[in-house]
Parts: C-alpha cells; structure tokens; sequence
C-alpha cells in the first residue's frame, strides 16, 4: 500500500506551485517567496484548525502577502531609509503572517465596539 502524501512531499509541491506561478505571471521571486514563507509561518501555528479552513487561511494569506507587499516594503524602506533594494520581499512576509491574524481577530469582535474603536481613533466621518 501506497502512503499518504508526507509534509515534506507536500510542502515540496506547494512550493514548485508558488515557482511556476511566480514564472508564469512575472512577479519578483522574492515576493513569491515570502509570501508563501508567510502564509506557511500562520498554518504551522494554527493546528487546532481542521484542513479545510487551513487551506483558505493559506490562501488568503499568500493571496493578501503577494498583494500587499509593494505598499509595506515601500513603507518599511521610509522608516528604515534603507534605499540598495526594494523591501517588498519582507514586506510580502510581514502581511501574510499578520493577515489571517487580523482577520480572525475582526471576526471574532463585536460590530458595536469595532465602530466604536474606529470612531474613537479620529476615523471618517463625525464632527469635531
């Protein structure tokens, strides 16, 4: 009988999907990359989550890392003023680990108080 498919040969192939992508589309490998290190870093984390809902919060992490990493790396580099190399990379790492923890956390409170929190902080609308 033949074995289930192990980590490492699932890691592997998700890893070879994550090349091809970033060959196929024209995004930097370093953004692809971190993005997928990421998105791995919160699965590895979170195991008292069934597969299913770790695979979209996979997604969704590698989805929102690859999206978001322009506007963090460039945001990174002004704090840093580090100007040799883009820091989208990083940034791809920093979003896709921090993206399903955000979201969870908005899901898990209440309406009132999230408004109350935004409002609290000087958001749109309201007068002074």
């Amino acid at each position: 009988m033949s074995d289930p498919i192990s980590g490492t040969g699932l890691a592997g192939g998700t890893l070879a999907g994550a090349s091809v992508y970033g060959l196929l589309t024209g995004t930097d490998y370093g953004v692809v990359f971190g993005a997928f290190a990421g998105a791995v870093f919160y699965i590895a984390t979170a195991a008292d989550l069934g597969a299913a809902r770790r695979l979209a919060y996979f997604i969704v992490s590698y989805i929102a890392g690859i999206l978001c990493s322009g506007l963090v790396g460039s945001k990174l580099a002004n704090l840093t003023g580090y100007s040799d190399k883009p820091l989208d990379a990083i940034g791809a790492v920093i979003v896709s680990a921090l993206a399903v923890k955000i979201l969870t956390f908005l899901n898990n409170q209440d309406v009132g108080s999230l408004v109350a929190l935004i409002t609290r902080r000087g958001g749109s609308g309201g007068s002074k």
